[in-house]
Parts: structure tokens; C-alpha cells; sequence
């Protein structure tokens, strides 16, 4: 079989399986899936933006939260952030501690929201 061919063939994948160029195919594309770097795709996670007064809640262990508040949802006229973060999620979580927090911010530096974290 000549060169021209054998490519002709691997492009209409044309061998029965179990064959030697049915492997060389497959190595090739399991190779390209798992070998080629995420940059190559420019396949970065998204931070998705909170609709106004959007809360989401995940889980984080046995008695953990971390809560994501959109910034519309805290009221800026409070000088203790804490307390207006607490009260944004009481409706929601009820009386929880708040161990942390921190601003999520948009590409611009603009505050568009806080990651909550808080425990039972």
C-alpha cells in the first residue's frame, strides 16, 4: 500500500477494528485529547457574574457554606460589611457564623459581588 493511500485511508477511516492502523489511529487521538496543553484551546474557566440580588450556595464539608452574594444584594451604606453579609444570607441560612469573606471583582477591579464562607 502506498503512503498517499494509507493516509487516504486513516482520513475515511477505512480499517477494521482490532487492526494495526485502527490502533495507530486511536493512539493519535487519545494522544491529542489528553497530551495537547489547555492553552492551546484557550480553554480558561469562566467566572460567572451574579444577577442582581443572586445568592448561590455550595456546600464546603459537614457544617460549611460558602455563599456567592451579588454586591446589589449588600446594602454599601453600612459601615460593618460582616453584619450586611450576614443579613443578606440569614433569609437563606439562618444563624450561621461567618468565618471569611472576600470581594469578587470584574476584570475592571469593579465589585460585583463576596464569596461568603460560614459554618453552622
Amino acid at each position: 500500500m502506498s503512503f498517499g493511500r494509507t493516509i487516504k485511508s486513516y482520513l475515511l477511516w477505512t480499517h477494521p477494528r482490532g487492526g494495526f492502523h485502527y490502533d495507530v489511529m486511536v493512539t493519535l487521538i487519545l494522544a491529542f485529547i489528553f497530551l495537547m496543553p489547555r492553552s492551546v484551546f484557550k480553554d480558561t474557566p469562566r467566572v460567572r457574574s451574579l444577577n442582581p440580588g443572586e445568592i448561590v450556595l455550595h456546600a464546603d464539608g459537614l457544617n460549611g457554606f460558602i455563599f456567592d452574594i451579588s454586591a446589589s444584594a449588600v446594602s454599601d451604606h453600612e459601615s460593618d460589611q460582616q453584619a450586611a453579609l450576614a443579613r443578606a444570607i440569614a433569609p437563606i441560612a439562618g444563624n450561621v457564623e461567618i468565618t471569611r469573606y472576600e470581594p469578587l471583582r470584574d476584570a475592571t477591579g469593579k465589585v460585583t459581588g463576596y464569596r461568603v464562607w460560614t459554618r453552622k
